[in-house]
C-alpha cells in the first residue's frame, strides 16, 4: 500500500496565496463564519462561548489591500447582547501575511490550524461569489437567532414586550401570551423564549444562546462601507464588526482551542 501524504495548513495556504502579490482593488464583500468553545447542544451555544469570524479587503495604503480576518467575541449587555465591538475583538489579522509557528501580530500563528482553515474557506467563499455568482449574497450580515433562558421559577412569570413580538402578532393575528407559549423551548432545566421579545427581562435570565441550527454556516454580505455595513442593530442585538483593539492586547492563541462551527 502506498500512503498518502495529507497537505497540511501551510500547503493550502501556499497553494491559495502563493506567489500571488497583494490585491490592487477591493471586492465590496465580507464573508462571514464562527467559532465556538464547545459542542452545540441541540443547536444552542451560550452566547459568550461563541467567536464571530469576519473576512474582507482592507486598505493599507492606496491601491493596496489587506485580506483581514477579525475575530469578535460576542458578550451580554443590560438590554440584550453584542457582537463584537472593540473591547470583543480577539484577534487582527491579514490573511496574505503567511502564517509562522508563534507568530503573533497580524500574521497567523500556524498552530492555529482551526482558525487558518475557516479563513481559507471564507475566503475561498468570497472569492467564488465576487468572481462566478452574486446569487445568494446577502445584503446584510446574518447573525444568529437568539434565545433568553429563564429557571423554571422566573418562567412562570414571563411576559412578552417590544416592537418586535408587537409586529409578529399583527402579521399572524395571535396575541402576544399565546405566541410566546407557542415558541418557547426547554433545554435542560430552563425555559427560552426569543430575546428581543423579552430582553426588558434581562436582570433574570440566566442565560443567552445563540441558535446555530440554522445560522448559516458560511455567508458573503455586500460591503460597500464597512463603517456603516459592519456596525448596527438587529433586533436585542448591537454588532460591530469593525472596531479593532490595541495590538498588545490580542488574547486569541492555540492555547485556546476552539470548534469550527462555520466549516461547511
Amino acid at each position: 500500500m502506498i500512503a498518502t501524504v495529507q497537505p497540511t495548513p501551510l500547503d493550502a495556504w501556499r497553494r491559495r496565496f502563493g506567489g500571488k502579490g497583494r490585491r490592487a482593488d477591493s471586492r465590496p464583500l465580507a464573508a462571514l463564519g464562527c467559532l465556538a468553545s464547545g459542542p452545540a447542544l441541540d443547536g444552542l451555544v451560550e452566547v459568550e462561548k461563541l467567536t464571530m469570524v469576519l473576512l474582507y479587503d482592507a486598505v493599507i495604503r492606496p491601491g493596496h489591500y489587506a485580506l483581514r480576518l477579525a475575530g469578535y467575541s460576542v458578550s451580554r449587555i443590560p438590554w440584550g447582547v453584542r457582537f463584537g465591538g472593540s473591547e470583543n475583538c480577539q484577534f487582527f489579522k491579514d490573511l496574505l501575511l503567511q502564517p509562522v509557528p508563534g507568530a503573533w501580530g497580524c500574521r497567523l500563528d500556524l498552530a492555529d490550524t482551526e482558525l487558518l482553515a475557516l479563513g481559507l474557506q471564507l475566503e475561498r467563499e468570497l472569492d467564488r461569489h465576487a468572481r462566478f455568482c452574486q446569487q445568494g449574497v446577502r445584503e446584510q450580515v446574518c447573525l444568529p437567532k437568539l434565545w433568553a433562558a429563564f429557571r423554571p421559577a422566573d418562567a412562570t412569570t414571563i411576559t412578552g414586550n417590544g416592537p418586535e413580538l408587537a409586529a409578529y402578532a399583527a402579521r399572524t393575528g395571535k396575541s402576544p401570551r399565546r405566541l410566546l407559549q407557542r415558541l418557547r423551548r426547554d433545554h435542560f432545566d430552563m425555559a427560552l423564549y426569543p430575546l428581543a421579545w423579552v430582553s426588558h427581562l434581562w436582570e433574570q435570565a440566566a442565560a443567552v444562546f445563540g441558535d446555530l441550527e440554522q445560522f448559516p454556516r458560511r455567508q458573503v454580505f455586500h460591503l460597500r462601507q464597512p463603517a456603516d455595513d459592519l456596525a448596527g442593530y438587529q433586533g436585542a442585538a448591537e454588532f460591530d464588526f469593525h472596531g479593532r483593539f490595541s495590538p498588545h492586547a490580542e488574547r486569541h492563541s492555540a492555547q485556546q482551542p476552539l470548534s469550527v462551527l462555520a466549516a461547511g
